[in-house]
């Protein structure tokens, strides 16, 4: 799905601005920094695998919030990416089986960590009843945004990696080659919310808390 890209207004040099310290706060957390040198802890990864997997698992559901209260403009783009966003959940347990997760911990949900739990809240509230804008900003531009930092960072060391395959990188590298097309776009329905009068500031609001919830969930899980 090709995006057609406006110009930018003033404001989203500024979001982005703002944003960046943030993304590369999640770059710089042990997760992905071990992922990077193909130094991940077993049992620490396969926690971290499992108490994120909520974020993953309902991620298509927070699409269909979006979609239920897209303008019309936008609903070609929900419904492409809620049918992505359904593989994903596969590939993330393919991730899982590479790192000899028992399939039971993802078919049993385990009670959500408090991190995880905040940031899946914020991210269930935002899409149910924020500004269209803001929600968006949030969800595509901020948490798919980064998604494909950091399987290129990942991929560093674990495209090394032996034991976990092609499939334990499915994930990765689907992230990592998917250029951002879901961010750009996303940007251009948030783009047109501002346009008929949502404010940028509440945007990036939006977006840098959850960037935080998203690294403090990163850190928890892989204690």
């Amino acid at each position: 799905m090709s995006v057609q890209v406006t110009p930018h207004p003033a404001w989203v040099a500024e979001l982005d601005a703002t944003l960046e310290p943030h993304r590369e706060a999640i770059l710089d957390t042990p997760v992905i920094v071990h992922a990077s040198e193909n130094a991940l802890i077993n049992g620490k990864i396969q926690d971290f695998l499992v108490a994120f997997y909520p974020i993953i698992r309902d991620f298509p559901q927070w699409l269909q919030m979006l979609l239920d209260r897209s303008p019309e403009d936008g609903k070609v783009f929900f419904r492409d990416n809620i049918r992505v966003e359904r593989r994903h959940d596969a590939m993330w347990r393919a991730m899982g089986d590479g790192f000899n997760v028992p399939r039971a911990r993802f078919q049993t949900p385990e009670p959500m960590i408090d991190e995880v739990k905040e940031f899946h809240a914020y991210l269930t509230e935002m899409c149910r009843t924020a500004p269209f804008g803001e929600a968006v900003s949030a969800t595509n531009y901020a948490v798919e945004g980064v998604a494909q930092k950091i399987s290129e960072k990942a991929l560093r060391g674990l495209a090394k990696n032996v034991k976990i395959g092609p499939r334990g990188r499915w994930w990765l590298e689907e992230h990592a080659k998917y250029d951002d097309e879901h961010p750009i776009h996303a940007l251009e329905i948030i783009k047109g919310c501002v346009q008929r009068g949502e404010a940028p500031k509440a945007v990036t609001q939006a977006a840098q808390k959850s960037l935080s919830y998203m690294r403090e969930a990163m850190v928890a899980t892989y204690e």
